[in-house]
């Protein structure tokens, strides 16, 4: 047994080194990021106000009013999306056209509906709790200090596990969701972009069609179905 185990290990240091050639890159991940998932009308609201501040820091370099042009996708969020944007901006202060006389810098807004594969990745987050010494337990990720007193006992950490969880209310529930919306801002003045942005955000799977046209199943698969 004392021979083998040397082999054994040996092997298992192989077999996690990588060859010094191969025919295709190895895959990798990216480091973790998180990405906002819309649930709710009020979070449309939220990201227009975002891109209205950033459009209005395009307009004051050269100080000409705007126009908005109408959404080409026509959706329930393209169309709430137009109206907020253009609040948005009469808010902070933008002068906006109602119609295009050539003068006014033009502000287009452009959306993508992606739809992965049904068998995506299903990302969770690790957190344990530990306690440790002089009456303290350590959550870890959290750096949050509570009580042993209450984490001893089958009830007290179930109490300690929930309090956590509400802690973690910045990560939203259920699984990785298929559908993403990629928004994408432009500001355009004499053909020439003054400022542009790209957003992409969770959506719902089952709020899609407020992001596409309900008769339009023009996806773009990505992992296969």
């Amino acid at each position: 047994m004392k021979k083998l185990l040397p082999i054994a290990l040996a092997a298992a240091l192989l077999a996690g080194c990588a060859t010094k050639y191969s025919e295709t890159p190895l895959a990798g991940n990216f480091p973790t990021t998180t990405q906002n998932k819309l649930q709710a009308a009020s979070h449309w609201l939220l990201i227009a106000k975002d891109v209205a501040e950033q459009i209005k820091l395009g307009t004051d370099k050269i100080g000409a009013p705007v126009y908005v042009l109408p959404p080409q996708q026509n959706s329930a969020f393209t169309q709430a999306f137009y109206t907020e944007i253009i609040t948005a901006l009469v808010n902070q202060g933008v002068t906006v056209r109602r119609t295009n006389d050539g003068t006014a810098q033009v502000i287009d807004i452009e959306t993508q509906l992606v739809r992965f594969a049904p068998n995506r990745h299903q990302n969770q987050r690790f957190v344990s709790v530990t306690a440790i010494g002089a009456g303290i337990a350590a959550i870890h990720g959290l750096g949050i200090p509570v009580k042993t007193d209450y984490v001893l006992g089958g009830l007290g950490l179930a109490a300690a596990y929930d309090w956590t969880s509400w802690v973690n209310q910045e990560y939203a529930k259920g699984a990785t969701p298929r559908h993403e919306l990629i928004v994408t801002t432009s500001l355009v003045k004499n053909s020439q972009f003054i400022a542009r942005r790209t957003d992409a955000y969770y959506v719902s799977d089952w709020d899609w069609t407020l992001y596409n046209k309900e008769t339009d199943f023009n996806f773009r698969v990505v992992g296969g179905q």
